[in-house]
């Protein structure tokens, strides 16, 4: 694990509070990396269907930057900061904050985040309870919530999930195609809402709300990239992310992530 990383100094817009700069920083600007190599992390010209540098990220077996040895296995970037290197952490002084990001998952994106019952007969309680462990997390409000991107039955499709909850419109993952997200959470109550757009789409539709208690005494902490439970049969797992964004606004996080001002279909804010 490393951190204290070199912060982006790249131009942003008047309400944003980070923005990755996958173009000029190694890694992107985020405070702090956890990644067995650095190879597991890296720019290799592939871009967002708007034109904007992406990241390669790839997690192989035994992948465990952590040595936590509990059938789990990473590759991440951990905590926003700001332009002068402070780490952003969140709380209810935070207030109302958007995030805008973006994925690519290539058609062959074998994400799992699958029940005990998968793997009868083995023994799941064995290894703390870690010996059938099978998730798929490619946001993290580290303490709070995350997003997944994984099929939740053997063969089922590829679907994202918030907190466990599905999204409004079956949350299929577009394989092959990139897929832009807004997320948008009031920090103060833990309301959250999130909007979606596929590739080809102009506008952004709503795809799930709703509310998580924020935990009380404890800062939240942004991470990126995959954190995959270790039950995945020797298979190694790549995906492309975009720009990553923190702001006051949609709008703004929208232009700068994407460079689009197409916003939303319904009328929230």
């Amino acid at each position: 694990m490393t951190y204290r990383l070199p912060p982006s100094s790249g131009p942003l817009d008047e309400s944003v509070t980070f923005a990755t700069n996958w173009g000029e920083l190694r890694t992107g600007g985020w405070y702090g990396q956890q990644a067995v190599d650095d190879c597991r992390m890296q720019v290799d010209g592939f871009q967002t269907w708007h034109g904007k540098p992406a990241v390669r990220i790839e997690v192989q077996p035994n992948d465990d930057p952590l040595s936590l040895n509990s059938n789990s296995e990473r590759a991440e970037m951990f905590s926003m900061q700001d332009s002068s290197g402070t780490e952003i952490r969140e709380g209810p002084a935070s207030g109302l904050q958007y995030y805008a990001t973006s994925y690519y998952f290539p058609s062959n994106w074998e994400g799992q985040q699958l029940p005990w019952s998968a793997f009868a007969p083995a023994d799941c309680s064995a290894d703390g309870a870690n010996a059938c462990n099978s998730w798929s997390f490619v946001w993290q409000f580290y303490g709070w919530g995350g997003l997944a991107a994984a099929q939740h039955t053997m063969g089922g499709p590829q679907r994202y999930t918030f907190n466990q909850a599905a999204l409004s419109d079956g949350g299929f993952v577009t394989l092959g195609r990139w897929t832009d997200f807004v997320f948008r959470v009031d920090w103060r109550s833990g309301a959250f809402a999130i909007w979606r757009r596929d590739e080809g789409e102009k506008q952004f539709k709503l795809a799930l709300e709703g509310t998580a208690p924020v935990p009380s005494g404890r800062r939240v902490y942004v991470k990126q990239g995959l954190y995959r439970g270790g039950r995945v049969e020797g298979r190694t797992d790549v995906l492309w992310i975009g720009p990553t964004i923190r702001g006051a606004t949609f709008s703004g996080v929208e232009r700068q992530a994407f460079g689009t001002r197409d916003g939303r279909l319904d009328d929230h804010d």
